[in-house]
């Protein structure tokens, strides 16, 4: 689980995300991105009943999006809020095949650093 002071909670902050936010597309994730003026990043991942009509397998699609980025939040660059929306059901996925399909949109988010 991602610390509570790296999550994006708010409404007012999900609003202006998806209203003035930058978006990148994946076949199977979806990331808005708003630069925030904040000492570091905050996320939400999101998965509409489209993925699933069970709650059982959302959340497990979401708790799998989550722990990548949780293992991999030190390369996320500071400063920014985003939102992973995902768009299909990613329960089955191969670990590798989701984690290399996320880091990919990160990257053309921007949002990923190297090092």
């Amino acid at each position: 689980m991602i610390a509570r002071a790296y999550r994006l909670r708010a409404a007012a902050d999900f609003n202006k995300t998806y209203k003035h936010g930058r978006s990148t597309n994946a076949d199977v994730l979806y990331i808005k991105t708003y630069q925030s003026h904040q000492a570091h990043s905050r996320v939400a991942v999101v998965a509409s009943k489209k993925v699933s009509k069970r709650a059982v397998v959302r959340n497990r699609c979401k708790r799998r999006v989550v722990e990548i980025i949780r293992k991999d939040w030190q390369h996320i660059k500071p400063g920014h809020n985003f939102i992973v929306t995902i768009k299909q059901d990613i329960a089955d996925m191969p670990s590798g095949e989701l984690e290399a399909r996320l880091l990919d949109c990160l990257k053309r988010a921007q949002l990923w650093q190297e090092g």
